[in-house]
């Protein structure tokens, strides 16, 4: 929320515009935490596309609330801004149909050293997020931010593992209910685990 927001609650969002971008994460969290306190026809989700646009509509009054991410969320919040909820979702490497198993597992295995090394001093990769061009670009303009500003505990790495049958069907019938995936579709179609699941062993 904007440092001037009248709003500290969820429940007090109801048709007021929240910046997503449509069929990505930020869209998909929004729901899942905002109709925890709203009724679906007082969902006011506006599409804005990439976290700089949905950041930039926070600060100038276009929207009520925007649904962010880092380094968005440590230069808001350092601007004075405050989230009214937080959530978390996976992100997983993925892979085209032709790609072989042996790059795929070889990715995996770099991700897996990636967590490692971050998880074991996160603020030392920090560097990587604050430089990126597009942001460093906006955050200039606000005076910056940096690694000494992020609240750790937020930014949680992990090891790639393949989607249990229990959640895939959680979430598709989930996107159905909601209108986000046409109900024709099959659950089987949408995730397959058989490239993971020989890059995962190859960890172990």
């Amino acid at each position: 929320m904007h440092p001037d927001s009248p709003h500290y609650y969820p429940g007090t969002l109801g048709d007021k515009p929240v910046a997503v971008q449509f069929h990505a994460g930020s869209h998909y969290v929004a729901i899942r935490l905002l109709s925890g306190y709203l009724p679906e026809d007082k969902l006011k989700l506006v599409h804005y596309g990439s976290p700089q646009f949905r950041f930039e509509a926070l600060m100038n009054g276009e929207v009520a609330a925007a649904a962010l991410m880092e380094p968005w969320i440590t230069l808001a919040e350092k601007l004075g801004c405050r989230p009214v909820c937080e959530g978390h979702y996976l992100g997983a490497e993925n892979a085209s149909d032709n790609m072989d198993e042996e790059t795929f597992a070889a990715i995996n295995r770099a991700v897996a050293k990636a967590v490692d090394r971050i998880n074991a001093d996160k603020r030392k990769y920090l560097r990587y997020l604050i430089d990126e061009p597009r942001f460093a670009a906006v955050a200039a303009r606000y005076g910056g931010i940096t690694p000494e500003d992020f609240h750790l505990p937020r930014l949680r790495y992990s090891y790639n593992t393949p989607y249990t049958d229990e959640i895939v069907e959680d979430t598709y019938h989930w996107m159905v209910r909601w209108g986000l995936l046409d109900g024709a579709a099959c659950s089987a179609d949408l995730v397959d685990n058989r490239l993971a699941e020989p890059a995962v062993a190859a960890d172990d």
